[in-house]
C-alpha cells in the first residue's frame, strides 16, 4: 500500500480567501495608523504577489509570511526606527499606487527592514502584534476568545476561516483512501488544521503532524542540547515522523504547493516522491517553474489529476 501525505493549504483547501486574505488585512491593519496610513491602498498588493513572496521561501506559517510582507513594504517606510505610531508610511502609499509589482520589485532589491521585529516576538497576548491581528483576522471573534482566553482587541468581523473550501471532493479523497494510506504534514496549528477536516467530514486522513508537534520536537532538543533548532518544513521532521508510522508503505508520496514542500520531501531520510501542486496558483506558470526547481517528481495542475495517482499515470 502507497503512503500519500498532504500538506494543508493550497493542496487540500483553498485558502486564497482566509490565510492569505489574512495576511493582506494584517498587513494593512498593521500599518494604517502610522503617519501617512490613511493614503495606503486597501488591499495593499494582489494575492498573486503574495504568492511570489509565498515560493520565495523560508516561511514556516502564514504569521511568518505577514511579518515577511510588513518587513518588505517597510523598506519603503521613513522613520522606521522609532515606534510603529511614528513611522512615516506616506512614501510607501506614494509607491504601491505607483508600482506595479511593489512586493516583487523589493525582493529583487535584496532589502528588508527589520523594523517589524519587535512587534513579532513571543506570542499572542504576550507582545506578538503581528500575530495577534492576524489570528483576530482569520478565526473571528468566536474562535479566538475560545483559543486565547481573551477577546480580539484589532478585528471583530467574522473569521476568515469560514470561507475555506475544498480543492478535493471527499469522494476522491476516499477513492485514495481505498487504496493508499493518507496523511496530513502541515503548517497549521493542530486545532486550525482539525477545522477544516471536522467541517467537511474528511476522516480518512490516519496521521496528522502539525505545527505543534514540531514545535514541541524543537522545545525538547533546545533542552537537551542548549541548540535552536527549527523543523518546520524545509526540514523534512514531519514527513520522517510520519513515514516511521508507516515503514510497509510500497511508495511514498507528498502534495505540497511550493518550493519547501519540495525541499522536505528531497530531504527527507524516506524515498518520498516530490508532487508539486499548481492548481492553486495564481500564475500556474511561475508556480510550475518554483516547484520544479525546487525538485519537484511531478506536478499536479488540477484536483482531478490526484486520482491518477491510482491508476499510475504520474507513477
Amino acid at each position: 500500500m502507497n503512503l500519500l501525505v498532504f500538506d494543508m493549504d493550497g493542496v487540500l483547501v483553498d485558502v486564497s480567501a482566509s490565510y492569505r486574505e489574512a495576511t493582506r488585512q494584517a498587513a494593512y491593519i498593521f500599518l494604517k495608523d502610522c503617519k501617512g496610513g490613511s493614503l495606503l491602498p486597501n488591499p495593499l498588493f494582489s494575492l498573486e504577489e503574495l504568492a511570489a513572496v509565498k515560493q520565495s521561501g523560508g516561511l514556516n506559517n502564514d504569521w511568518d509570511m505577514t511579518h515577511r510582507v510588513i518587513s518588505l513594504l517597510l523598506v519603503m517606510a521613513e522613520n522606521t526606527g522609532a515606534d510603529r505610531e511614528q513611522w512615516d508610511v506616506g512614501p510607501l502609499a506614494d509607491y504601491l499606487h505607483s508600482a506595479a509589482r511593489p512586493l516583487s520589485a523589493i525582493m529583487e532589491s535584496g532589502r528588508l527592514s527589520k523594523a517589524a521585529d519587535q512587534y513579532y516576538a513571543g506570542d499572542v497576548g504576550s507582545g506578538n502584534i503581528i500575530k495577534q491581528i492576524f489570528q483576530e483576522i482569520y478565526l473571528g471573534e468566536e474562535l479566538f476568545t475560545q483559543t486565547y482566553g481573551f477577546a480580539p482587541q484589532y478585528c471583530t468581523q467574522d473569521g476568515l476561516i469560514l470561507k475555506e473550501k475544498l480543492f478535493t471532493s471527499r469522494p476522491l479523497l476516499q477513492k485514495l483512501a481505498a487504496g493508499s494510506t493518507l496523511a496530513i504534514a502541515t503548517g497549521r496549528p493542530r486545532s486550525e488544521a482539525l477545522y477544516p477536516l471536522k467541517k467537511h467530514g474528511l476522516d480518512m486522513f490516519s496521521a496528522i503532524v502539525a505545527l505543534d508537534d514540531c514545535e514541541a520536537e524543537e522545545k525538547r532538543i533546545l533542552e537537551k542540547t542548549g541548540c535552536r533548532v527549527s523543523l518546520g518544513k524545509p526540514s523534512p521532521f514531519m514527513l520522517d515522523r510520519i513515514a516511521t508510522l508507516y515503514p510497509d508503505a510500497e511508495k511514498m508520496y507528498y502534495f505540497g504547493d511550493v518550493g519547501d514542500d519540495m525541499k522536505a520531501a528531497k530531504n527527507s531520510n524516506h524515498p518520498f516522491t516530490a508532487v508539486g501542486i499548481v492548481y492553486s496558483a495564481p500564475d500556474r506558470d511561475a508556480a510550475a517553474k518554483s516547484l520544479l526547481e525546487c525538485g519537484a517528481d511531478i506536478l499536479i495542475h488540477s484536483p482531478d489529476e490526484l486520482a491518477d495517482i491510482i491508476g499510475g499515470t504520474h507513477v
